[in-house]
């Protein structure tokens, strides 16, 4: 969904980096708290692509503020004993799909309030 969602912000905003320049447009809006979101998610989603790096050590460092809950060093699942859970860093349920949903519908509106000409 995020991949997607950043292929078509790079189309409507004819730019190399769809996730950039929205985050651009939501600072000069003036809606630094949906930057911010924004940005965790992006780093959440990267986490979930690429495992440990630079986004997981972001993520890690504010862990007890986020939207979702992220395996910090040495933990093993999110909730012991579930032996269906499945092995990521960020867990990944129902809550953190529809929040995802929900900030693409936000970030999108927040760029049509800045840019008329702008349509996904």
């Amino acid at each position: 969904m995020f991949s997607l969602f950043e292929s078509m912000l790079q189309e409507a905003l004819s730019c190399r980096n769809g996730f950039e320049e929205a985050k651009k447009i939501l600072v000069q809006a003036g809606n630094i708290t949906l930057k911010n979101n924004f940005e965790e998610f992006i780093c959440a989603i990267n986490v979930l692509k690429h495992g440990k790096g630079k986004s997981y050590n972001a993520l890690v460092s504010q862990s007890t503020k986020l939207p979702f809950k992220i395996k910090l060093i040495g933990e093993n699942f999110f909730e012991e004993g579930d032996i269906a859970e499945v092995s990521t860093l960020i867990e990944v349920n129902d809550k953190f799909v529809l929040d995802c949903a929900e900030l693409i519908e936000n970030v999108s509106k927040e760029i049509r309030n800045e840019r008329s000409d702008f349509f996904l």
